[in-house]
């Protein structure tokens, strides 16, 4: 017997497994016996999803991998063997089979449990070393109706992995093909409309067509949050070479990429100086120690920090005093119509003097009106970014626009 080590967490939801356990617990000890099990059929294998075998763990476990020849179940679902066995020795194929004997088996019941498409997903079954004679065929159609309770949790667990699988699969495309490539939006001076620097934003242009943060989002559900995110840093900051050397660029960055230490290897490769690292603040910091330490190795390096959408996630100031940020980045949300809300306007007065205390810059996010700007400039904000100024545009059209600006200044 093989062993098949089994992530059942990521393939199926844990809720899923408890009640396949509590299912086969249930069947193990009302037919009296003493191993029940669900297994799946995989590449001419029996594999073991799900186990309850108290004192039968050493030969019955999540992960056993069986060949079909050394067991039962192609012979039951052939025809070949009963589905009830009440005593294995009266049936000369079981009793030929050194499985029978090695374990050993002296009753077995089992039924098939079927995909929603017809097709064999596995078996469920459950036996004991000794002779059942209370076994029969009446407890046939009890065994189904513990299977139907246990294909209704496969069919779930199937439908998260396929869901899973073909996650993985766009992300995989994302990464590996052109379907990704970055534009910049800029950011001025809401003193005198200077340009000042520009933030890298992510587009893709592959199916299904969605928003950037859904991208991300289903990334990082699947655990490749960090290698998408380490792309878009990669391709943003190649377009360095192509803006004046006296631009800088933003980048985002998830907290968990961070941590990882893999920015400042790829920011090394570029100028340090010429980026900013945006932590966004809608992720949930794990680990505050972790972030701060590779925090303070890229500011080593000469890039400078920044915690975007500050007042919409949900750290406060203690995480912005861990983080010891350059600029603080204001949500959208406090900008929109900001010049007619004293709230809104209080709120981002008291950020532009915590700013000013820690000698962080700020920065307005989605400004889209004069009057928001007006406002916003006389609560002490310094720079702004939105439609007001420029939308996302690609490299050309940004440099075009950098020089357009800067002409009529």
């Amino acid at each position: 017997m093989s062993r098949l080590p089994l992530k059942r967490d990521i393939d199926d939801p844990s809720e899923h497994w408890d009640m396949l356990d509590l299912i086969l617990e249930t069947v193990r000890t009302h037919f009296d016996m003493q191993v029940a099990y669900l297994s799946e059929i995989i590449n001419g294998n029996s594999v073991f999803l799900a186990v309850s075998a108290p004192g039968f763990e050493a030969i019955a476990f999540p992960g056993a991998v069986l060949s079909l020849q050394e067991v039962y179940c192609q012979h039951i679902l052939d025809g070949r063997l009963p589905r009830v066995m009440a005593d294995t020795s009266e049936h000369p194929l079981a009793v030929s089979m050194p499985i029978t004997t090695n374990i050993p088996i002296g009753s077995h019941l089992s039924v098939p449990v079927y995909r929603d498409d017809g097709t064999v997903f596995g078996m469920f079954c459950c036996l004991r070393t000794t002779p059942n004679p209370a076994l029969g065929e009446c407890d046939l159609k009890v065994m189904e109706t513990f299977a139907d309770l246990a294909k209704k949790q496969i069919t779930a667990g199937l439908r998260q992995r396929s869901e899973a699988a073909a996650a993985a699969a766009r992300i995989d495309s994302a990464i590996t093909g052109d379907s990704l490539h970055m534009v910049l939006q800029p950011i001025v001076s809401l003193q005198n409309g200077a340009p000042i620097k520009f933030e890298a934003l992510s587009r893709f242009s592959g199916e299904p067509y969605r928003p950037p943060n859904l991208w991300y989002e289903e990334a990082r559900a699947i655990g490749r949050q960090v290698d998408l995110e380490s792309l878009s840093i990669s391709k943003a900051l190649a377009l360095l070479d192509q803006l004046p050397p006296d631009m800088t660029v933003g980048v985002n960055a998830a907290p968990e990429t961070i941590a990882t230490g893999i920015l400042a290897d790829i920011i090394q490769t570029s100028d340090p100086a010429r980026v900013v690292v945006e932590v966004t603040e809608h992720d949930v910091v794990e680990d505050h120690d972790r972030l701060s330490l590779e925090l303070d190795r890229l500011k080593a390096l000469g890039v400078r920090t920044a915690v975007d959408d500050v007042g919409a996630g949900f750290s406060g100031l203690v995480a912005l005093l861990r983080m010891k940020p350059h600029i603080l980045k204001l949500d959208i949300e406090l900008i929109r119509d900001i010049d007619t809300n004293p709230a809104k306007q209080a709120l981002v007065l008291g950020m532009v003097h915590f700013a000013n205390q820690t000698g962080a810059t700020t920065i307005a996010e989605g400004v889209e009106t004069t009057a928001e700007c007006e406002t916003l400039r006389q609560l002490g904000v310094q720079l702004g970014q939105g439609y007001l100024f420029g939308k996302p545009m690609e490299i050309e059209d940004a440099n075009a626009w950098l020089a357009a600006r800067r002409s009529t200044r």
